[in-house]
């Protein structure tokens, strides 16, 4: 979000397509790969964290933290890819409306006219986007948990597939399901905070 708000901010300058280009990177760069590329170069080469594999907690804190690291990064660089180009797309139209412009003309600060108008009103699609990253993050981590050999959600149900476990596969759908449902429900009524005009019967 942030690097959408200044790339809407400072529009068609080299801070804007700077910033875009890594956006789209990040949307273009499939998972597997990136993990791949970060096992190599953080891994391998600079050895700052571990190639694959899960401390449990018992083990400690730093060291459960330090074998999520590239995991988190490989599955989050592209959903934040997504947020900061629907962000900045929805500041843009924002920017654009006799309301910023009346705003200016009041004499508001910048800062004010950008965080304070602007991007609670732009809040509404990004809001939007962030609960399908969500949910897209908790279920589809199955091709990251493999790269990384983390026993995680998507292998379960992998393993469950292949062995038949009619049960397990029942019950993680279940989750999965109930975690959308709850998601959804958690991005309907922030509608109403970002959005006073929204109202719900």
């Amino acid at each position: 979000m942030p690097a959408g708000v200044i790339s809407a901010r400072h529009h068609n300058t080299g801070t804007d397509q700077a910033l875009m280009v890594v956006a789209l990177l990040g949307v273009s760069i499939p998972n597997f790969l990136l993990g791949l590329l970060f096992i190599l170069v953080f891994s391998v080469w600079l050895g700052w964290f571990p190639v694959a594999g899960y401390s449990p907690l018992e083990y400690g804190w730093a060291l459960t933290l330090r074998s999520l690291v590239l995991p988190a990064f490989a599955l989050g660089l592209v959903q934040s890819a997504l947020i900061a180009r629907v962000t900045r797309s929805s500041m843009l139209d924002v920017l654009r409306e006799q309301f910023i412009t009346a705003g200016r003309a009041k004499g508001l600060a910048e800062r004010a006219v950008v965080y304070k108008h602007a991007l609670k009103n732009a809040m509404i699609p990004t809001i939007t986007i962030i609960g399908i990253s969500f949910a897209i993050l908790i279920s589809g981590a199955v091709v990251v948990e493999t790269v990384f050999n983390i026993p995680g959600l998507g292998r379960l149900i992998i393993s469950a597939v292949l062995r038949r476990d009619y049960p397990v596969i029942q019950g993680v759908v279940l989750c999965i399901a109930g975690v959308y449902m709850l998601i959804n429900l958690v991005v309907d009524l922030s509608y109403i905070v970002f959005d006073p005009r929204v109202r719900y019967q």
